[in-house]
Order: structure tokens, then C-alpha cells, then sequence
């Protein structure tokens, strides 16, 4: 039986469960992704978002008379100048994004958060949650490299359009922080929250 349920269909985020030996289900639930608010920062935001996956994906157990279980959400963004960096929309977009980056330090900012169900309360999520920033440099790239990157459909469904577990590892100069952040689930973090719930992985079986 799985000791939580993973709302999120990141092959990444399974990767890092399962070396973390955590037992776990993937959830598919119908979300529509939220995008920040004019005055939100991006702490605020991705806060905000991972705790709204998290409260879709238990009304979707409860409509669907399904086991209750902790849910693990997370949400990942590139932030900029205090711009927020998301998913690009189309080759443009993506190469638009990469050359802003190009040269510069930008900050990767992961939310992971554990939902439980209250057992008194089965409106009220209990969220155990941290969010992590790693700084990353980039170098200084050109406009073929980065229509070179998007040929290779590496961007298409990453927050500021790389991801550092594949070829846009080619870019990063430096990074200061969690590496398995920027890949998208911070695994410090997590196996602290897995401990403060008593959820077993690797080191308590």
C-alpha cells in the first residue's frame, strides 16, 4: 500500500522518489495551473500554487470516494528582476526566456508541501511545506544555441525553458544551493518533511 500519493506527473520528481525508497501513487486529478497576481512575489505565489494542487487534488479523492492518503505537491519557477519565469508557451517564447537568462544569475525557487487530511475537520488540509532558492548562473548564450536547445524539445515543458538534468546542464556556469532543487524537488527538504510526518523512506524502514 503507498504511504502517499505524488500529485504531480514530473518523471523527475518520481526519479527522486524512488531512490528515496517512498512508497507512493501518482494522482492524476484535473488542475488548471494558477498564474501570480500583479502584487505577489514569487515566494507568494508558488506557495499559493503548490497549496491549491495540493487542496484540487484531496476534493478529487473525496468526489471520488478514494483512499485518503498525505499528498506530496510541488511547483518549481525561474524568477529574474523579480519576474517570474514559467513554462514557455512556443519556440519564441522559450529562446525569448534563454536569452534573458543568458549571462545572468537567476534564482530557482521549489515549493514542496505535504497535505494531510485533518481527521476532525475534512475540509481542513494540514500543510507541511518549505520552499528552497538556489541561485543559478548561466553563461552567455546566442541565439543559435538557444534555437539548437529547443530543437532538442528539452525546454518545452520546463519553468524558464531548461532543465539541468539534461543538456541545459550545458549552460550553468555555477550554481550556489541545491542542485536537486533546481532539478525540481529539493531532497534535504523533502526527506525533513517525510521525517516530521513520519512518512518511512530509505533511512527509517
Amino acid at each position: 500500500m503507498p504511504g502517499i500519493y505524488l500529485a504531480s506527473k514530473s518523471p523527475r520528481r518520481k526519479e527522486i522518489l524512488e531512490s528515496l525508497e517512498v512508497d507512493y501513487k501518482v494522482l492524476n486529478y484535473p488542475h488548471d495551473e494558477s498564474s501570480p497576481a500583479n502584487s505577489e512575489s514569487a515566494f507568494e505565489f508558488i506557495e499559493r500554487n503548490t497549496k491549491e494542487k495540493s487542496l484540487s487534488a484531496f476534493a478529487y479523492l473525496q468526489e471520488n470516494e478514494m483512499q485518503i492518503l498525505p499528498i506530496l505537491t510541488a511547483d518549481t519557477l525561474v524568477s529574474l528582476d523579480d519576474r517570474i519565469f514559467g513554462k514557455p508557451d512556443n519556440k519564441d517564447h522559450a529562446i525569448s526566456m534563454l536569452l534573458e537568462l543568458s549571462g545572468q544569475y537567476h534564482s530557482v525557487i521549489s515549493c514542496v508541501a505535504i497535505g494531510v487530511l485533518d481527521k476532525t475537520k475534512s475540509d481542513t488540509v494540514n500543510f507541511n511545506i518549505d520552499i528552497v532558492e538556489t541561485k543559478v548562473l548561466f553563461k552567455t548564450l546566442t541565439a543559435y544555441e538557444c534555437k539548437k536547445y529547443w530543437e532538442t524539445k528539452e525546454p518545452i515543458d520546463k519553468a524558464g525553458s531548461y532543465g539541468i538534468q539534461g543538456i541545459g546542464e550545458t549552460f550553468v556556469e555555477q550554481i550556489t544551493g541545491s542542485h536537486s532543487n533546481v532539478v525540481g524537488l529539493p531532497i534535504f527538504e523533502t526527506c525533513k518533511i517525510l521525517d516530521n510526518l513520519k512518512i518511512d523512506y530509505w533511512l527509517s524502514k
